[in-house]
């Protein structure tokens, strides 16, 4: 026949004020838990109940990600769960020169989004004085795997940093 374990019971009042002893399980009877006790907390550790757990499916989170080394031409980018992806990196252009971003990544679609923050010398590298400058995208030639950006002002070389977010492929 098989044996039956009966353990401390008590409502959640009852409990708020109990100190059991060290590694004593007792029943909540208001909300239907276990509470650990270490000998020393009034009330013990409420343990959850399957219910209380959030569904995990449903959070986003990071599934692949690539960081910036020469072998990937100083790009990176995160793809999550839900189908978005963030991917960035760092390049240079001559003045006038529109320069073709490649993307780590294909997009879904050209509806993403891109940021871009120009650093360049004023003197031509000579004596290194960066300021931030602005820059344009040109989107007409936007497209899943690369975008345009051209500087907005001449006569200067410009690096800058790039950012793309968006649904990926």
């Amino acid at each position: 026949m098989a044996r039956q374990i009966q353990i401390r019971r008590g409502t959640a009042t009852e409990h708020n004020s109990f100190i059991g002893a060290i590694g004593e399980v007792t029943m909540d009877t208001t909300n239907n838990t276990l509470r650990v006790h270490d000998g020393e907390t009034a009330g013990g550790t409420i343990l959850a109940k399957q219910s209380d757990i959030p569904n995990l499916n449903d959070a986003d989170y990071v599934t692949e990600s690539q960081l910036p080394t020469a072998n990937n031409n100083y790009t990176w980018f995160r793809k999550h769960a839900s189908g978005w992806i963030e991917q960035g990196g760092k390049s240079a252009t001559t003045s006038g020169n529109p320069k073709q971003i490649m993307l780590p990544i294909e997009m879904a679609n050209t509806n993403y989004e891109i940021f871009v923050q120009g650093i360049t010398s004023m003197d031509g590298y000579n004596n290194a004085q960066w300021q931030v400058m602005p820059v344009v995208t040109t989107t007409c030639s936007k497209t899943t795997t690369s975008f345009f950006v051209q500087a907005s002002i001449t006569g200067y070389d410009l690096s800058f940093y790039w950012y793309v977010r968006g649904i990926k492929q």
